[in-house]
Order: C-alpha cells, then sequence, then structure tokens
C-alpha cells in the first residue's frame, strides 16, 4: 500500500504545489503525470523480476515486456512535458493504463508479492480507485488542459 500513498503525493503535490504559489496549475498537474511514470518506470529497471510476476505465465517475452514499457513509461514522463500540446500523448497514456490495470487484477488474485499485490483483492479496492485517478489526472491535465 506504500506504493499507492507514493504514487498519489507524487500526482497530487506538484498541482497543489503549483496553486499554493499561484504557478501554472496545468504545468503542476502534467508534472505530477510525469513523476508517476517515472517512478512507475524506475520499477521496471530496477524490480524486474517482481515485475515479470504480475504478468502470467504464458505471456511471452516477459522479461522484455517489461523493461519496453518502463521504456515507454519514461517516454510518456518526457512527453506529457515536453509536448507544447500533450492531447495525443495524454490519450495514449489513458490507453496505456487502461491496457495495463488487468496486470493489476492479475498480481492481486494471486498475491503477487510486490506494490501492495499480496494483499490480495482488498488491495483492488484502493488500486482501482487510484487508476481511475490517473486516468481522469491524465485526461483534465494532458487532454483536456490546453
Amino acid at each position: 500500500m506504500i506504493n499507492i500513498a507514493i504514487i498519489l503525493t507524487l500526482l497530487v503535490a506538484p498541482y497543489f504545489i503549483a496553486w499554493v504559489f499561484h504557478l501554472n496549475a496545468i504545468t503542476g498537474g502534467r508534472i505530477g503525470i510525469c513523476a508517476v511514470f517515472l517512478f512507475a518506470a524506475i520499477g521496471h529497471f530496477f524490480k524486474t523480476e517482481q515485475m515479470m510476476e504480475m504478468l502470467p505465465s504464458f505471456v511471452p517475452a516477459r522479461r522484455a515486456l517489461i523493461y519496453i514499457s518502463g521504456v515507454v513509461e519514461v517516454l510518456f514522463a518526457i512527453a506529457v512535458l515536453a509536448m507544447p500540446n500533450p492531447f495525443y500523448v495524454g490519450l495514449c497514456i489513458i490507453g496505456y493504463l487502461i491496457v495495463i490495470f488487468p496486470s493489476n487484477i492479475y498480481a492481486a488474485r494471486d498475491r503477487i508479492p510486490f506494490g501492495g499485490h499480496s494483499m490480495g483483492p482488498r488491495y483492488l479496492f484502493a488500486r482501482l480507485p487510484l487508476q481511475l485517478l490517473l486516468i481522469w489526472w491524465t485526461y483534465w491535465f494532458a487532454v483536456k488542459g490546453q
């Protein structure tokens, strides 16, 4: 569950800092998206074995998929800040978040000991709302927030 707290903090802290100091709130929201994806990408490269366990054994080239998805997450993090209009980046991120969510369900169902998944299905009660928040946040600050 600590991962959920870290992700929430990384996501919302830049927005609130921007709000408190009267900076650009849209940029603060995008910095939050960037921070979350960089944090997630780190796990792909430093916790590769545990990330591989989140995928069913029948999935081919699990290690390669973990590394590729880590690179994709780094690219998302960069693009959401670098693009003056991250509309399409935001749509890609939303699609990605929807596509990867079944791995969280699998990991929670099989109690994979990584990122809170060992709690089993109870973990999904926290993870699903977080995933929905990430999707909404990305829509609001990247897709809609021009």
